[in-house]
């Protein structure tokens, strides 16, 4: 494990002055553990990680970051959520083309998973998996609706002979 050191972008009482008007929780919790280690230098993160409840990965990734980008490092963290450098298309695009898409259903023309699938493809112009499909209805607020299913060789005479011919009521045989 290695030693945790930060470099002197702000002196202990700046970084405690940060960590009290910060109104963000995460930064919040940022701010913490740069203050940790201000306070207690020459220690290793999973000790800091120990005593402040987080991972010793997201200790490294904040001093690292801190470190790095000096004081405004809060500024530009892009932690989780869905990025406009790997999505497939921007929310706009998608928004349109789900509406063109709810416009061809309207008129009576059935649309299914595979049918979408095709049109976002050529959209996008490469193979995109189920998950992106079935996610793009999730963010839409699409819901998966089928008709009931029916049994390919039914038949609707003998179905309406049984009904007529079965008694009203059942007893059990003695």
């Amino acid at each position: 494990m290695r030693i945790l050191q930060l470099k002197p972008h702000l002196t202990t009482s700046e970084l405690s002055v940060k960590l009290s008007n910060c109104s963000n929780i995460h930064h919040r919790s940022y701010w913490q553990i740069l203050l940790s280690v201000s306070f207690n230098p020459n220690k290793k993160a999973d000790e800091y990680a120990s005593f402040l409840g987080v991972t010793t990965s997201k200790i490294y990734k904040v001093v690292e970051l801190y470190n790095k980008e000096g004081a405004g490092f809060t500024e530009n963290i892009k932690w989780g959520g869905r990025r406009s450098e790997t999505s497939h298309m921007s929310f706009e695009e998608e928004e349109k083309m789900m509406n063109d898409l709810k416009s061809q259903a309207n008129d009576g023309k059935v649309i299914v998973a595979k049918h979408i699938r095709k049109v976002v493809e050529a959209k996008v112009g490469k193979a995109v998996s189920d998950d992106y499909i079935w996610d793009l209805f999730k963010r839409h607020n699409w819901k998966k609706k089928m008709p009931r299913p029916e049994h390919p060789k039914k038949d609707k005479v003998a179905q309406d002979a049984f009904k007529k011919n079965s008694p009203k009521s059942w007893q059990p045989s003695e």
